[in-house]
């Protein structure tokens, strides 16, 4: 599941996290699985043309294509290769990442490249706003989008479009955007002891 609420706390994949005495964990979010679909989609097309190649080359040029199927079959080679390569990276990135929401804060864990993560990370009293956005039709069908926490200091990005650089903590490609929406207003109002609706 995307997103998970129940969530045994001595799990050694969260010792990483390093979480301070009182903090629990109340949700454990994973990218939704559409947001990897174009990259997939994008692979499998190309992997197409070394096929259309071997199937038009022959008829296109008979004579040259023969004398350079060695050659053909090496770059064909080493281009599946590297689309495999591409692929294995892609997947890596959106396996491992994370978001940890706890009592006290919201922890993103995002895998860049094969060792490299980037963790932010947002304490819940600094949230101002927050908002949910799903564009287009594959989103909302399968419901994922954009998740906006506009910050009263420093965000992740300035833009809430544009990741990079203050005032807004944006999550892309996050399942059922809106509900979690509602729980990081929940717990905000449970940190800043704010309890009316």
């Amino acid at each position: 599941m995307a997103i998970t609420t129940t969530v045994n706390q001595n799990d050694p994949a969260f010792l990483f996290l390093s979480l301070h005495p009182a903090e629990t964990i109340q949700a454990v979010v994973r990218k939704h699985p559409a947001g990897f679909l174009g990259t997939l989609l994008i692979v499998l097309a190309m992997a197409i043309f070394p096929i259309l190649v071997y199937i038009i080359g022959p008829l296109a040029f008979p004579h040259t294509f023969n004398e350079a199927r060695t050659i053909i079959l090496l770059i064909s080679s080493s281009f599946y290769l590297f689309l495999l390569t591409f692929l294995f990276g892609a997947w890596l990135e959106y396996y491992y990442d994370v978001i940890f929401i706890t009592n006290e804060r919201i922890i993103n864990v995002a895998q860049l490249g094969l060792l490299s993560r980037e963790v932010s990370e947002l304490g819940l009293a600094q949230i101002e706003d927050v908002s949910a956005r799903m564009e287009g039709f594959f989103q909302s069908l399968f419901n994922y989008g954009l998740l906006v926490i506009e910050t009263a200091g420093e965000g992740t990005s300035d833009n809430e479009n544009h990741p990079g650089l203050g005032g807004y903590f944006t999550i892309k490609d996050v399942p059922d955007p809106n509900r979690l929406a509602r729980l990081v207003i929940e717990l905000h109002r449970g940190a800043s002891g704010d309890d009316s609706s």
